[in-house]
C-alpha cells in the first residue's frame, strides 16, 4: 500500500528530469534560466505544501470516522479556500516577481536581462500554485482513506501529462512552455483526485487498508 504511494511520488519527481532534458534542446542558458525561475516557485509550493499537508491530514483522518459525505464537505471547503489563497498568491507574486528576482539573484554575472527572463518564467510558474495547493488537500483525503493506488495513478497521469504538455507547449511558448506544463499537470491531477473523492466511498474497490 504505502510502497505504491512512494512509487507514484517518484514518478512525479521525474518531471524535473523531463524539464532538464527538454530545456537542453532549447539552447545555451535555458537550463540555468529555468533553474532560477523554478527555485522561487519551489520555495513557495514547498513551504505552503508542508503547511497544508500537516494541517489537513489529521482533519481528514478524524472526519473519515464520520463518513465519506462528511469528508467530502470538508474537502470542498478546504479546496475552495486553497484555490482562493493560491489565486491571491499568484496575483501578489506576479506583481512582485521583478523585484523579488532582482533582489535574490541580480549580482555578478546575473544581469538585468537575466532578471527579465527569469521573471517571465516565474510568472508563468506561479499559475500552478492554486492547483498544487488544492491538489495537496485531496492527497490528504485520499491518504486518510488509505487509497494509495489513487496516488500511484496520479503519479502516472502526472508524468504522462508532463511529457505531452512539454512537447506541445515548448513549440508554442519556448522555455515558458515548460513551466506552463506544470500548471496543466497539477490541474489534471487536481481534477482526477477531485472526481475520485467525489465519487469514492469507504467501500471503494481501490481502497487499500494497511
Amino acid at each position: 500500500g504505502f510502497g505504491i504511494m512512494v512509487a507514484g511520488q517518484a514518478l512525479m519527481g521525474l518531471t524535473s528530469v523531463v524539464d532538464q532534458l527538454f530545456a537542453a534542446r532549447i539552447g545555451p542558458g535555458a537550463i540555468s534560466t529555468l533553474s532560477y525561475g523554478n527555485r522561487v516557485v519551489a520555495l513557495i509550493i514547498g513551504l505552503g505544501g508542508t503547511t497544508i499537508s500537516r494541517a489537513t491530514l489529521p482533519v481528514f483522518s478524524q472526519a473519515e470516522a464520520k463518513g465519506s459525505e462528511h469528508v467530502a464537505r470538508i474537502a470542498v471547503y478546504w479546496t475552495n479556500l486553497l484555490l482562493l489563497i493560491g489565486s491571491i498568491a499568484v496575483v501578489c507574486g506576479w506583481l512582485l516577481a521583478p523585484w523579488g528576482v532582482a533582489a535574490l539573484f541580480e549580482r555578478g554575472a546575473f544581469t538585468a536581462k537575466d532578471t527579465r527572463a527569469v521573471t517571465e518564467i516565474l510568472r508563468y510558474g506561479l499559475f500552478q500554485v492554486p492547483f498544487f495547493f488544492s491538489f495537496l488537500v485531496l492527497v490528504s483525503v485520499v491518504s486518510s482513506r488509505h487509497q494509495y493506488s489513487l496516488l500511484f495513478m496520479s503519479g502516472v497521469i502526472g508524468l504522462i501529462a508532463k511529457l505531452v504538455s512539454n512537447a506541445v507547449l515548448i513549440r508554442l511558448m519556448g522555455i515558458n512552455g515548460l513551466v506552463t506544463a506544470n500548471v496543466v499537470v497539477y490541474g489534471i491531477n487536481f481534477g482526477f483526485l477531485a472526481l475520485a473523492v467525489r465519487f469514492g466511498s469507504g467501500k471503494s474497490l481501490i481502497q487499500e487498508r494497511t
